[in-house]
């Protein structure tokens, strides 16, 4: 569980001091620009919920699975960095997701009722070709923030990139290669066929006119 002293204050600042937590391993020039975690009243909704359905038996399921969502709240984590996003999670094992800014596609925030009553939020990570959200934040405060600040450095992370690679230098993406070599191929391929199509034209043209030189004109035909 992060350290309550260790997260920023403003989602939006970028410090470069904070503790690195002791599950996370960070290279050299990678900083930690953010630390949270899901705020203790997100599970007020779970809880108001199982005592007014306490009349039927599904209530008390939902009261008694109170501890263990309790547990696995305090026990995740949710670190930003200038390079990568990571999610902690586990009650009695670790288990780490991560995703890089470079990957990151795009970035939805969202808010149920009860966040709304207590200021809390969700964000949603999805990247290039996944087909739902990546990894995501739930339940943190001030998600709006967090995710203008995820966004910011995305964009950032793009800047340098592209500031860092020499000009006229192609993207190293296999998939992007790939693509750009297909488009080549299918434009050779369009102007071949092109040339073709111009040849076949000329060489009708020439045998209209041909055509034309070999007919009788009409004195011819009267002789």
């Amino acid at each position: 569980m992060a350290d309550p002293t260790t997260q920023s204050d403003a989602p939006g600042s970028t410090p470069t001091d904070q503790p690195v937590p002791e599950w996370l391993s960070l290279e050299e020039d990678e900083e930690i620009q953010w630390i949270g975690e899901p705020v203790p009243v997100s599970i007020v909704g779970t809880a108001v919920w199982g005592v007014v359905l306490t009349v039927v038996l599904i209530g008390f399921l939902i009261l008694l699975m109170l501890p263990f969502s309790w547990l696995s709240l305090k026990n995740t984590d949710y670190v930003v960095t200038n390079k990568s996003l990571y999610v902690k999670k586990g009650i009695l094992g670790t288990n780490i997701e991560s995703v890089g800014l470079d990957k990151i596609q795009n970035t939805e925030y969202s808010q149920s009722f009860w966040g709304k009553q207590f200021g809390f939020g969700s964000i949603d990570i999805s990247t290039a070709g996944s087909s739902g959200a990546e990894i995501s934040f739930q339940n943190v405060e001030d998600a709006r923030g967090v995710r203008e600040t995820i966004s910011g450095m995305v964009s950032e992370y793009g800047a340098e990139h592209r500031r860092s690679s020499p000009t006229g230098d192609e993207t190293t993406d296999p998939a992007v290669a790939d693509t750009a070599d297909r488009m080549e191929e299918l434009v050779e391929e369009l102007r071949g066929t092109r040339r073709a199509m111009e040849r076949i034209e000329q060489h009708l043209s020439e045998e209209g006119e041909t055509s034309v030189d070999d007919a009788p004109s009409a004195e011819d035909a009267g002789d």
